[in-house]
C-alpha cells in the first residue's frame, strides 16, 4: 500500500498554488474578458496557497489550522470554475459568483465550528465532490456545444472528470462512517487505498490547472498576435489576406469534424450617402463600430474580415444551416437597432447580408463568390435583409 503524508500534499498544493499566480501574472493581455479571468485565478491561487499554512503550523494547532485551510481551499476552487466560465466567455454575474464562493468556505468553517468531526469530514466530501461535478458538467456542456475542441479543453476536462470521481468515491466513504469513529487530523476521510489519491488530488490540482489554463490562454494569445499581423489597419478586422491565411486552415481542420462553415458576406446600405453627408472621418467611425459590435456577437473561433471598402466577411463553424442563418439574422436586427456612436454623433445603418457554406468540393473563393451572390440578392431585394443560398448536405 503506498504510504503518503497527507499534511505534505497540502504544502505542495500550496506551493504549487504560488508558482501558478507566478505564472499567471505573466500573461498580459487586452481583452477584458480574459483580464477578468486571470483576476479570478489571481484570488483562486492566493487562497490554495493558505494550505501551505498547514504543513508550517505547530503541531498542536495543526488540526484547526487545516480545517481553516480546507475552506479556503473550497473558495479556491469555486473560483477557479468562475475563472473557467469567464475565460470562456459564459458570464457569471458577480454576486452570484463570489456569494457561492464564500458560501463553499462558510459550509466548511460552520461544520467545523458547531459540527462534529464526522460532520466536518462528510462536509469537506460533500463540498468537493459537488465542485467536481459542478466543474466536470460545465466543461463538458462547452465541449458538447462547440464546433472545434482544442486539446487543452479535453484536458481540463480530464483534470475535472478525474477530481469529481475521486471525492464521489471519497464521499460515499465518508457518508458510511460511524459517529464514534476516530478521525484523522488532516479530515480526508478515505478508505485506505484511495487517501493518496484523494491527497495527491489536492497536490496537483493547483499546478495541472495552472498549466493547462495558461497553455489556453497562450494558445489564444499567439493565435490573435498572428491575426493582428494580418489585420486591416483601419478597423483591426482580419484584411483580405488574413481571410484567406485563416479562412483556409479553418476550412482544413472542420473537413474532420462533423460541422458546417458558414460565410457571411456584409455589406452596409448606403454608405456612400454617409460619407457624403457626415465626411470619410465618421465614415471611419462607423466601420470602426461596426467591426466591434459584430466581434462582440461572435463566438472567439469566427473569423471576422473586412474584405473591401464598406464589405465585411465572416466565416463561422456552425452545427446547421439554420444556425447560420440565425445568427446572420441577430447581426442584421443588432446593427439597424444600434447607432454607430461617432465624433459626429451616433449614425444609424443597416447591412445586408448573403450566406452560402462550405463542402469539402469547394474552395474558400467558390464559398465567397456564392455568398456575394447573395449578397446582391439581398441588395436588390430592397437591402437591410438576410439571402442565404440553398443548402445542400
Amino acid at each position: 500500500m503506498l504510504s503518503i503524508d497527507v499534511f505534505t500534499c497540502y504544502a505542495v498544493a500550496g506551493a504549487g498554488s504560488l508558482v501558478g499566480l507566478g505564472l499567471m501574472t505573466q500573461i498580459r493581455t487586452d481583452q477584458n474578458r480574459v483580464r477578468v479571468a486571470l483576476s479570478l485565478y489571481h484570488w483562486a491561487f492566493c487562497c490554495l496557497a493558505l494550505l501551505v499554512l498547514v504543513f508550517l503550523s505547530p503541531e498542536a494547532w495543526r488540526p484547526s489550522v487545516t480545517q481553516g485551510a480546507i475552506g479556503f481551499a473550497a473558495a479556491g476552487v469555486t473560483l477557479l470554475a468562475w475563472a473557467f466560465r469567464q475565460l470562456n466567455g459564459r458570464r457569471t454575474p458577480p454576486a452570484l459568483g463570489w456569494a457561492l464562493t464564500v458560501m463553499s468556505a462558510l459550509v466548511l468553517w460552520v461544520a467545523a465550528i458547531v459540527g462534529s468531526d464526522l460532520v466536518f469530514v462528510q462536509a469537506v466530501a460533500w463540498v468537493f465532490a459537488a465542485l467536481g461535478v459542478g466543474l466536470t458538467i460545465d466543461q463538458g456542456w462547452l465541449i458538447l456545444r462547440s464546433p472545434r475542441v482544442h486539446a487543452s479543453e479535453l484536458s481540463l476536462l480530464a483534470v475535472a472528470v478525474g477530481f469529481a470521481l475521486i471525492w464521489l468515491l471519497t464521499l460515499a466513504h465518508a457518508m458510511g462512517a460511524q459517529g464514534g469513529a476516530a478521525y484523522p487530523t488532516h479530515w480526508l476521510y478515505a478508505p485506505d487505498w484511495l487517501l493518496p489519491i484523494t491527497a495527491l488530488s489536492f497536490a496537483v490540482l493547483p499546478l495541472a490547472v495552472a498549466a493547462v489554463v495558461f497553455a489556453i490562454i497562450n494558445q489564444r494569445l499567439n493565435l490573435q498576435l498572428h491575426a493582428r499581423a494580418l489585420s486591416d489597419d483601419l478597423t483591426g478586422a482580419l484584411s483580405r489576406r488574413g481571410l484567406r491565411e485563416l479562412g483556409e486552415r479553418m476550412l482544413s481542420m472542420q473537413t474532420h469534424q462533423p460541422n458546417l462553415v458558414a460565410v457571411l458576406m456584409m455589406d452596409v446600405d448606403l454608405f456612400k450617402a454617409v460619407n457624403d453627408t457626415y465626411g470619410h472621418q465618421v465614415g471611419d467611425d462607423v466601420l470602426r463600430q461596426i467591426t466591434q459590435l459584430t466581434r462582440e456577437r461572435l463566438r472567439d473561433d469566427a473569423l471576422l474580415a473586412r474584405y473591401g471598402g464598406e464589405e465585411f466577411t465572416v466565416l463561422l463553424p456552425v452545427r446547421s444551416h439554420l444556425e447560420a442563418s440565425a445568427v446572420a439574422e441577430r447581426l442584421r436586427q443588432m446593427l439597424a437597432s444600434t447607432p454607430c456612436e461617432t465624433r459626429g454623433g451616433p449614425v444609424s445603418i443597416t447591412v445586408s447580408i448573403g450566406v452560402a457554406f462550405h463542402r469539402p468540393d469547394r474552395t474558400l473563393e467558390d464559398v465567397l463568390a456564392q455568398s456575394d451572390a447573395c449578397l446582391y440578392e439581398a441588395k436588390q431585394a430592397g437591402r437591410n435583409r438576410v439571402v442565404t443560398a440553398r443548402f445542400e448536405p
